[in-house]
């Protein structure tokens, strides 16, 4: 499973949602989770991430692990390898999607992450974490792991039309426009896409836009064109 949120990884406001994907996996859950979209940013702002993770998964009372990966290296480090053999959910906070991808792309990490979501588990990311989900990004690419598709976060926390004017090259291109608000999941699950949290996701490509609540099933044909 993909799970993508706009914002409010690790807060209150998301908990009862992340428990919710928890309850998905068939074994129990060991989450990992990785700052390395902030690794560009100060030692106090990784801290912060990996404080606020600490604490988040400890009240859903899981076991978890915060990873401090923020380059190719830390992600071969063979510590790290060796607990993504063991965990069944990663989660990717917020930062600079850019360097998370590259990152990631570099790492021989990537592979144990991919078989992770093959094998069952989670893959979540917020932010920065959800945008190298999509097929393309506002610069570079993506994973692909949704077709078709550049995903745009925070999508209730900016003025609608300034989104559009800045995007305006996004909706003459051949990409579908995933808008994802706080708290709220977009679920991709083999062929089916579910939408878990108090708030909407947005579909839009070109004129054409369709938004979704808690609850909604759609099948992965909403990405086709």
């Amino acid at each position: 499973m993909i799970a993508i949120t706009g914002a409010g990884e690790y807060l209150d406001t998301i908990r009862p949602f992340d428990d919710v994907l928890l309850n998905k996996l068939d074994e129990t859950p060991y989450v990992l989770s990785f700052p390395t979209a902030a690794g560009l940013e100060s030692r106090e702002r990784v801290q912060y991430w990996t404080d606020l993770a600490d604490n988040h998964f400890e009240k859903l009372g899981v076991k978890h692990s915060s990873i401090k990966a923020l380059n190719a290296d830390d992600y071969n480090n063979p510590e790290t390898l060796a607990e993504l053999e063991k965990a069944n959910f990663v989660y990717f906070s917020g930062g600079n999607p850019n360097h998370l991808y590259e990152t990631l792309k570099k790492s021989k990490a990537w592979e144990k992450i991919l078989a992770i979501h093959e094998k069952g588990g989670v893959l979540a990311g917020c932010s920065a974490g959800a945008m190298i989900m999509g097929e393309k990004m506002s610069k570079g690419k993506g994973f692909g792991f949704f077709k078709n598709s550049i995903i745009l976060p925070h999508w209730n926390e900016v003025l609608y039309k300034a989104i559009l004017t800045s995007s305006k090259q996004l909706h003459k291109s051949r990409y579908k426009v995933l808008g994802i608000e706080k708290n709220t999941y977009l679920v991709l699950n083999q062929d089916k896409l579910e939408v878990i949290g108090d708030q909407k996701v947005h579909i839009m490509y070109k004129k054409d836009e369709q938004s979704f609540e808690d609850g909604a099933v759609m099948e992965t044909s909403i990405l086709d064109f």
